[in-house]
């Protein structure tokens, strides 16, 4: 009997689902829900009575036994609560605790999703708000595929065939992330980590039988998007920034399928030296390292630096699928890997949850799936080339999407090979259908002499700006990091009041805890280690 790939996986999902009804007793039980101790619920009950009386009499003598009550309520509350979360970090351990800390501290989901329409009207039922998120969403892919893709006749390949083992399967599932999300499996990763000795063999021969046979189940090629508001009081879908959630499954192959991709690109030094994204000992810190050295260079020369903030305008939504795979070809991946990543684009769908509704399915016709393991690397190997193509006098600087340009300018020049370039890259996003948004990209001048140069995108001024945000740092045209730290250390303080807020024990071995894991990355973000970790220790 010959079963598709879809059959296959339909009664793999079963089979988990049918296993996990019977085995696990799924309650809904919050990390930090806790039920009040009996002498408290009373204390609570009879403060609430003794409110009531001096509202009733209006007597001062009734109302100070009112405050004297509510005092030693919240007092008593507090003592409680503070050995409650003593008691959790006993038991759940500094990661899992943590976790729970951020739920707190750094919530990620709105009460609620306010949404209004063309009309203005307030939309009031989730299904509606989902449908018009999806129907936003969907207009941003706009470059279907034009052309089927189809290997060339006698194509040799460079790359093995990915084979996994069941030994490596069982070790990724270990090594992920306990999750309970809600995905297109409609199986929690966190019982897939219970049943892992049992399941790791059969994953690891449906993981080959779909590389083998280039095609992936349907439900891998299905998200689930998650709007989260990029502004405090959001009313227009514009406003929400889509999460995807794929399949857990999925992920857990995709890691397999990176990590050989990775060395093979490695292997064949595929990499231009300028892209600081999806590289082993490359970060947002070794980019900006290497270009602060250029500009600190170039300033202490008598020349200023004029830099450019590319924006490519919904970049990994836009790129087209033909193209993509054509520069795949072009690298000589293995034959069964192309099918596979050509069937994982093909066909791909989404729906958006609101609250518990989901909206209707819609087509995601281009683009690489935000939140698929690959999407990062495949979006890196297509935008790979820009520097290339650039004058040798300008700088380029890439972490994934993130690309920005620089040339040093002299008072006695008079080219300007960065508007070059821009004109270079704006033909080139031109070709590679990825629009380059100029409302986001911004140009900054640094150095003393400040010759003001304008800069146009297709006749469109290029807004300057005094201050931008670069990788998570914030640059100003005196190349000073004064307003990063301002507003590193409010963010510090901010943080730190939740803490006090939301925290009623003031253990030190707790403190200590949530200072390293929320307060001190925000104030060392950007440092670097110069020393290994055992030099670190020898010096100590």
């Amino acid at each position: 009997m010959n079963l598709t790939i879809n059959e296959i996986y339909e009664n793999l999902i079963a089979h988990l689902k049918q296993a996990l009804k019977i085995s696990v007793q799924q309650i809904i039980t919050p990390l930090g829900s806790t039920s009040l101790p009996t002498h408290l619920v009373l204390l609570e009950k009879e403060v609430a009575v003794k409110y009531d009386i001096a509202q009733i009499t209006r007597n001062i003598d009734d109302f100070k036994i009112y405050v004297v009550l509510a005092r030693k309520f919240r007092k008593n509350l507090a003592k409680f609560k503070g050995n409650e979360e003593l008691k959790k970090l006993e038991k759940y351990g500094t990661s899992k605790f943590s976790r729970f800390s951020k739920s707190l501290l750094k919530p990620k989901t709105a009460a609620s999703v306010t949404l209004t329409d063309a009309t203005g009207t307030s939309l009031k039922s989730d299904e509606d708000k989902s449908n018009l998120l999806a129907d936003s969403y969907e207009k941003q892919y706009t470059n279907p595929r034009t052309e089927q893709f189809n290997l060339p006749p006698n194509y040799v390949s460079h790359q093995p065939f990915i084979y996994v083992t069941d030994d490596e399967v069982y070790k990724r599932i270990c090594a992920a992330k306990s999750s309970c999300s809600d995905t297109s499996d409609e199986v929690p990763f966190k019982f897939i980590k219970l049943i892992a000795p049992l399941i790791s063999s059969a994953l690891a021969q449906f993981f080959n039988l779909t590389m083998m046979k280039g095609c992936v189940p349907s439900r891998w090629k299905s998200s689930i998007i998650i709007p989260l508001p990029k502004k405090s009081k959001p009313t227009n879908p514009v406003d929400y920034r889509p999460i995807s959630l794929t399949s857990h499954l999925c992920r857990l192959y995709e890691r397999c399928i990176l990590s050989r991709l990775a060395s093979y690109l490695d292997e064949r030094q595929f990499w231009s030296m300028n892209q600081h994204g999806f590289r082993a000992k490359k970060s947002t810190v070794t980019n900006m390292m290497e270009t602060l050295n250029d500009w600190t260079n170039i300033i202490e020369n008598k020349g200023q630096v004029d830099v450019i903030y590319l924006d490519f305008s919904k970049a990994f939504d836009k790129i087209p699928h033909d193209r993509l795979l054509n520069k795949l070809l072009q690298l000589k991946l293995n034959a069964h890997l192309l099918m596979w990543i050509d069937n994982f684009l093909s066909d791909r769908n989404y729906r958006v949850k609101v609250g518990t509704t989901l909206s209707c399915s819609k087509p995601a016709t281009c683009g690489v799936p935000q939140g698929a393991v690959l999407s990062p690397v495949l979006f890196g190997i297509y935008v790979n080339e820009i520097s290339s193509i650039l004058p040798s006098e300008v700088r380029c600087k890439q972490f994934a999407d993130d690309t920005k340009l620089y040339a040093p300018i002299y008072k006695n020049d008079s080219a300007n090979p960065l508007q070059t370039s821009i004109d270079i890259i704006q033909n080139w996003s031109k070709q590679s259908k990825l629009p380059l948004n100029v409302n986001k990209t911004v140009a900054l001048t640094l150095g003393k002499s400040n010759k003001s140069v304008d800069y146009f995108i297709e006749g469109q001024s290029i807004k300057k700006e005094k201050i931008t945000r670069d990788l998570g740092f914030i640059v100003s045209d005196k190349l000073d990091f004064s307003e990063h730290w301002r507003l590193a250390t409010n963010k510090s303080k901010y943080l730190l009041s939740q803490v006090f807020q939301q925290f009623n024990s003031k253990n030190t071995r707790l403190m200590v805890l949530l200072y390293k894991v929320f307060i001190r990355p925000v104030l060392e973000y950007g440092t670097c280690k110069t020393l290994l970790q055992e030099d670190f220790i020898v010096v100590n």
